[in-house]
């Protein structure tokens, strides 16, 4: 097999599209055909930025998300092609031809270039009358050479001396520039998590992991529902968790940046309806059935204290239920820590209740 089919071909293209975007750009996944909405309206984007034009959204549908019919037209190939860094279509596919059958392909190049260096030599042998006159040329043209490397030896000392001014100053030209965006060129981010169910910002308890290549990881926590911090990197990794959402990574590229930017975190049902049967003060024959229902009878339920005195305490599900149905005012300082759930019910639980400024 020398050749690609057309679907071998095009997924081959596909494949190498999503490695170009992914390498400024995040995505949920690395197969182009599962994008959808703002990933494919940020492809849309870099693909304009890259090439100055772009691909409707209809297209990429037809394209990328549907069953493989034909190829689309050269001039969108020609365009595709030069996004992932290619001259145009018949380029890449010579490229890929050589990476995935040998290098037939070059060997055909050198042969031509052979063919064309024995045309070159029959016609300079065909060309032997003209010697003469070329030799009668070359000693006229040898003498005034002569008279013009006089004036050549007597400028290059001030050649010499104006090409290391000219290296010079690009040398401090750089290293000043380095020197400007290592120092002056950071840039304040702001990042809000918002409740991808009901869309509106968290309040509760998160917790960021920051990682940037060449830098410790930066940690931060917030009760408001959005952190800002300073960054010369143009792409980071975020760790984000919080008490009742789940935990997720993202990928984030700064030259999209908007500020605000928001990022969606998606909720945990389980914590939430815990943290509810367990803070709330109405119906408390339903709180007691529901935390009953959720638990399971052997969980490992941990109460942390603020005091020096106790630092954890292990309480059965039983205790637990009757300290979060008992009617105080301690209940509104209810905070949960973590939470497992396995098949269904509550397996761990960690949770503390905030002592009041007065109470202490």
């Amino acid at each position: 097999m020398s050749k690609f089919t057309d679907i071998e071909i095009f997924e081959i293209l596909k494949k190498t599209i999503s490695n170009r975007f992914l390498e400024e750009n995040s995505a949920q996944s690395e197969n182009i055909s599962d994008w959808k909405g703002q990933e494919i309206t940020s492809f849309q984007d870099d693909l304009f930025n890259k090439t100055r034009s772009t691909v409707s959204e209809k297209w990429f549908y037809t394209y990328f998300k549907s069953d493989f019919k034909k190829l689309p037209r050269i001039d969108m190939l020609n365009l595709l092609a030069q996004y992932c860094g290619y001259k145009n279509w018949a380029h890449f596919l010579n490229v890929q031809k050589i990476e995935h059958f040998g290098s037939s392909k070059a060997e055909e190049s050198t042969i031509e270039a052979r063919e064309n260096e024995n045309f070159s030599s029959e016609h300079i042998i065909s060309s032997e009358p003209k010697v003469e006159i070329l030799q009668e040329v070359k000693s006229s043209i040898e003498k005034e050479a002569d008279s013009a490397k006089v004036e050549i030896i007597k400028t290059k000392p001030k050649l010499k001396l104006i090409s290391i001014i000219v290296v010079a100053v690009i040398l401090l030209s750089g290293i000043g520039m380095a020197v400007y965006y290592s120092f002056f060129s950071q840039r304040e981010y702001e990042f809000c998590f918002v409740d991808s169910d009901r869309q509106s910002k968290i309040t509760n308890s998160v917790e960021v992991t920051i990682i940037r290549d060449g830098f410790t990881p930066l940690y931060l926590s917030t009760k408001t529902g959005c952190i800002k911090f300073e960054s010369q990197k143009d792409t980071i990794k975020m760790f984000v968790s919080s008490p009742y959402y789940k935990q997720d990574t993202f990928r984030v590229n700064l030259h999209q940046y908007n500020q605000p930017e928001k990022l969606l975190l998606e909720p945990d049902d389980y914590k939430i309806m815990l943290y509810y049967y367990s803070n709330s003060a109405k119906d408390l024959k339903q709180r007691i059935s529901k935390l009953n229902q959720m638990i399971s009878d052997d969980a490992l339920i941990y109460q942390v204290y603020d005091n020096d005195f106790f630092g954890v305490e292990i309480l059965s599900k039983q205790q637990y239920i009757n300290l979060v149905t008992m009617p105080t005012t301690s209940l509104k300082n209810f905070s949960l820590i973590e939470s497992e759930s396995k098949k269904g019910k509550i397996v761990k639980l960690k949770f503390k209740i905030q002592q009041d400024e007065n109470d202490k």
